[in-house]
């Protein structure tokens, strides 16, 4: 077979590929790291569309971040939801909602944790 051939069947086959799965490149655009940054270690995060009522699961369930730790949370985003709304318990007992704002996390690849003036608070990019 000719280089030519071989190249070009070599092209078809990239092609089918790509067009066999569509989905793989779009596979986890909500995905993000939470970094701790707080004097507490979080023993709680919640991660919920921004119109429901309902928290879901501690995505941290039987674990903890630590002071200066980070952790990449990766979860099914099925229904394609864009905005979202966090939750984080830390080790002092405190309970932090971020409601109000709506979050994209199709754009979001960190979410910071940290204490400022007014208490527990988050920061992204």
């Amino acid at each position: 077979m000719s280089l030519l051939k071989k190249r070009l069947l070599a092209g078809l086959l990239l092609m089918m590929m790509i067009v066999a799965l569509p989905g793989v490149g779009l596979a986890g655009s909500q995905d993000f790291t939470l970094v701790n940054n707080s004097p507490y270690a979080i023993v709680g995060f919640w991660v919920a569309p921004a119109d429901s009522d309902n928290w879901e699961e501690n995505v941290l369930a039987g674990t903890s971040l630590g002071k200066g730790e980070s952790i990449d949370i990766t979860f099914d985003n099925s229904n394609n939801v864009t905005w979202w709304n966090f939750r984080i318990k830390d080790s002092s007992g405190k309970v932090w909602n971020w409601t109000k704002k709506k979050y994209n996390l199709k754009v979001i690849a960190e979410l910071t944790y940290f204490y400022n003036n007014a208490g527990g608070a988050i920061d992204y990019k």
